[in-house]
């Protein structure tokens, strides 16, 4: 849903935020079949306290403390970590209050980002939901101990980002240690499924204890029982596709291939197949960035013609070919014989933007375009891993490169203004506080609160409009202003043209609904430059922020 507002004019109001980090408790291996938690707690600690106060879960959100333990590499699997502690008055159960709002109930589908390897790991699953522990009803001020299973990590990870569906949203810098000895095997069958199991290693409680049976009381650690797998057991990794934007084109990467799309309108004249004097200046620097890409191992270089949905089919077909055709000899010889190439036309079969509504003309523009694909070069693998502590071998060259360590506070409002939705006059105000970079991506981090009257849809979103459909930031973007490159949200995964995208944010924007209360926003963009200090945030309905800084 996308919020209709006016600019007007502006406010203050401070947004309450999280307490300081606890000091760490150690984990431990989670109970594997009561329905009710298991008191008491051992394992192993890795020292470090990633702990936010925030509201979590789209409808009827929990008010509670999470603290990010780690990541255990198993040989099979990897298992996050964490605490929940219920700040609320009452018992509560909320379903998948800590996984994507598109994650099934129950549950805690949690995505983890590696920022510097532009990979997500999505929870394991099987035919009934996510695999790890089954929550039950929070109560007050017990610390519930809690593990979600994954596909193994690579062994250079060191870090990773697990995105939250709450008010506190990403936890980076989470730590992932190899076996500590208190995990255990897992495998599945697709016939019937397989037992998971956990083994306690010797430790002391981590808090005081209630006798066997009873209801777990304030200031007791208990942990969650964990569902055994049911079925085959399937596992999900996906590419981060960073998506960059410039009056001529769009690029839309990943580690493993790259889209470059060209508008038509900048490469020829209407209704022509004519290269235009100034698309040739632009095919030169396609044709640079090409050499340096792309892989000739790996063929073909793909050049799709689109337009927009004017027109009759057959024609808008044969148009799309010929511009493909066009730009395809352009590159040839540009880049000559070491790589092979396929021109196609997709007409107007394939839109990237909805046409017929209020942006028509923009959604047309964007429609009309050829773009160049093609697989990316893969780095030499290094015989040993980096032997720097904190380093990587695949650290990127471009956009940064560090995983950022944990962030508990987003600092001080930095710029602020507010916005009136239309028809209910409701009003809202942006609160920007300073982006940060995580790896080869920037974070964009504000807070949004609802001045009234009346409370927020539960859908409020600020999506894109005319694009990027399925994000709830995507019509937000941050903007170089040297460069005046866009920088919009990133994507989990290739683009799926049945349907809207997932991109990485909190997987819903509104779980705070009253006036006076606000909620916390962020959302990932491809890095610009290492020396980029400072960036201009398009947030959409709000208007643009300059020289919001970087950190």
């Amino acid at each position: 849903m996308v919020a209709v507002l006016t600019m007007s004019g502006c406010g203050a109001l401070d947004v309450p935020r999280g307490p300081e980090a606890a000091s760490p408790v150690p984990p431990r291996p989670p109970a594997t079949s009561a329905e009710e938690p298991t008191e008491g707690s051992t394992g192993a600690s890795t020292g470090t306290s990633l702990a936010k106060e925030g509201w979590f879960g789209p409808t009827g959100p929990l008010h509670a403390r999470v603290e990010m333990r780690e990541v255990e590499r198993l040989a099979d699997r990897s298992v996050l970590r964490f605490t929940v502690t219920s700040l609320e008055d009452e018992p509560r159960h909320t379903g998948n209050a800590f996984g994507t709002a598109a994650g099934d109930f129950g549950s805690y589908r949690i995505p983890l980002v590696d920022p510097v390897g532009g990979k997500v790991y999505h929870p394991l699953t099987d035919r009934v939901g996510t695999l790890g522990s089954k929550p039950g009803y929070y109560k007050p001020g017990v610390r519930y101990e809690t593990v979600v299973y994954y596909p193994p990590l690579p062994a250079d990870v060191r870090t990773v980002t697990a995105i939250t569906a709450g008010t506190a949203g990403e936890f980076t810098g989470v730590p992932v240690v190899d076996d500590t000895g208190s995990g255990s095997a897992m495998s599945s069958t697709a016939a019937s499924g397989s037992a998971m199991s956990s083994t306690a290693a010797s430790g002391s409680p981590l808090a005081p204890t209630a006798a066997p049976g009873s209801t777990p009381q304030p200031g007791t650690t208990v942990s969650w029982p964990v569902r055994e797998p049911a079925g085959q057991v399937t596992s999900s990794i996906q590419d981060l596709y960073g998506i960059t934007e410039s009056p001529e084109k769009t690029t839309i990467a990943s580690g493993g291939d790259e889209t470059v799309g060209l508008r038509t309108d900048v490469l020829f004249a209407f209704d022509s197949d004519r290269l235009t004097a100034r698309a040739r200046a632009v095919l030169d620097d396609v044709a640079k960035e090409t050499r340096e890409k792309a892989d000739p191992d790996r063929p073909p270089i793909l050049i799709e013609g689109h337009t927009d949905g004017k027109g009759t089919h057959a024609y808008n077909m044969a148009l799309s070919l010929r511009r493909a055709e066009a730009v395809r000899k352009e590159l040839q010889a540009r880049l000559g014989g070491a790589y092979r190439y396929r021109a196609t036309g997709k007409g107007e079969t394939e839109p990237v933007a909805r046409e017929g509504g209020a942006d028509d003309e923009e959604a047309r523009a964007r429609n009309r375009r050829v773009e160049i694909s093609y697989r990316v070069k893969q780095p030499a693998e290094s015989s040993t891993a980096s032997e720097t502590e904190g380093t990587r071998a695949d650290e990127p060259t471009t956009g940064g490169g560090r995983p950022a360590p944990f962030h508990a506070d987003d600092g001080e409002t930095v710029a602020h203004r507010t916005a009136t939705r239309q028809p209910t006059g409701q009003r809202l105000r942006i609160d920007v506080k300073p982006f940060y970079r995580d790896g080869a991506y920037l974070v964009a981090v504000f807070d949004i609160v609802n001045l009234g009257p009346g409370n927020l849809g539960a859908g409020t979103g600020y999506g894109g409009g005319i694009a990027y459909i399925g994000g709830w930031y995507t019509g937000f973007s941050v903007v170089d202003p040297a460069s005046h490159t866009v920088y919009r949200a990133v994507r989990m995964g290739p683009d799926d043209p049945r349907g809207p995208d997932d991109y990485v944010d909190p997987g819903w924007a509104t779980f705070n609904v009253e006036p006076g209360t606000g909620n916390r926003g962020f959302f990932y963009v491809p890095a610009p430059p290492p020396g980029v200090t400072s960036v201009t945030f398009d947030a959409g309905p709000f208007g643009r922020f300059d020289n919001v800084p970087v950190r």
